[in-house]
């Protein structure tokens, strides 16, 4: 009797333990996916898979319009698409291609009229311009989802989105798999981040290193000349490691000094080219 009792104790304070274990789990997995980095992340997520999709239809679009008036160019994916809905070669409204394009209206409808595209029915038209109206919706929601970004990125990381941008703040978060984990690095890598293949080519082959990841999307990098981009990417990756830190660790809005610094620091190296 006194072993069974001691066994039924045993068991008990090992389901207790083992109650205690899986409590401790859901809340450990509850505190990280109710994380507003993880929110963050997915806005990043989303928006290269919007853009990577529409680009895709456009390149479709493109083709499909192509077939009915090959000689319709432009630069503007936006200002096609708007041509897609409004050129109909079999009855040109003059007044809705003049408000799209102004004064490349006439050299358009001069183009329609003598095309050697082919005759589309009404039907296959409107298919093709279906596409260019959801085209214009996932441009839509890209712009949405980008101001919700930019937004949720100055109120989860304001230092960072202040030194460098709310959108390229958001790409490194999502880049290193949230702030805690970005606040561990340091400038260094914080510099490559994005740019993982290139280095790991480097250490594979003895091919030059990369100079920078994602900062590069920084203008005053990208814009700057090709001899100093890799200071300034040194020089801007330094102040983010601080930037970082100061957002999830201190929570102290330091970004003002940070950015006067760094702007000091763009402006001499850009003097001493």
């Amino acid at each position: 009797m006194i072993r069974v009792k001691e066994e039924k104790v045993r068991e008990m304070a090992v389901s207790s333990v083992r109650e205690e274990f899986i409590k401790k789990a859901k809340l450990k997995v509850q505190d990280a996916i109710s994380s507003p980095d993880l929110l963050l992340i997915h806005t990043v997520s989303a928006i290269d898979e919007l853009n990577r999709v529409s680009n895709l239809l456009f390149e479709r679009l493109v083709e499909w319009y192509g077939v009915y008036f090959p000689e319709f160019k432009t630069n503007d994916p936006a200002k096609f698409v708007q041509g897609v809905l409004v050129i109909d070669r079999e009855n040109l409204d003059q007044k809705e291609i003049e408000m799209a394009f102004g004064q490349q209206a006439q050299s358009i409808i001069q183009k329609a009229k003598s095309s050697i595209g082919a005759k589309l029915s009404q039907e296959d038209l409107k298919q093709i311009r279906q596409l260019a109206a959801q085209l214009q919706l996932l441009w839509k929601l890209r712009d949405e989802i980008e101001k919700y970004q930019e937004a949720l990125a100055n109120k989860i990381c304001p230092n960072m989105a202040y030194v460098a941008g709310p959108s390229l703040a958001a790409k490194l978060v999502a880049q290193a798999g949230g702030l805690k984990r970005l606040v561990l690095l340091p400038s260094s890598t914080i510099q490559v981040l994005g740019a993982e293949k290139a280095l790991f080519k480097h250490l594979k082959t003895g091919s030059k290193p990369p100079k920078h990841g994602l900062i590069f999307q920084h203008p005053l990098i990208s814009k700057s000349p090709r001899k100093l981009r890799g200071k300034l990417a040194r020089a801007l990756a330094a102040k983010i490691a601080i930037a970082c830190k100061a957002d999830a660790i201190t929570g102290n809005f330091i970004a003002e000094k940070l950015k006067a610094k760094l702007d000091a620091q763009m402006k001499r190296i850009l003097q001493k080219e």
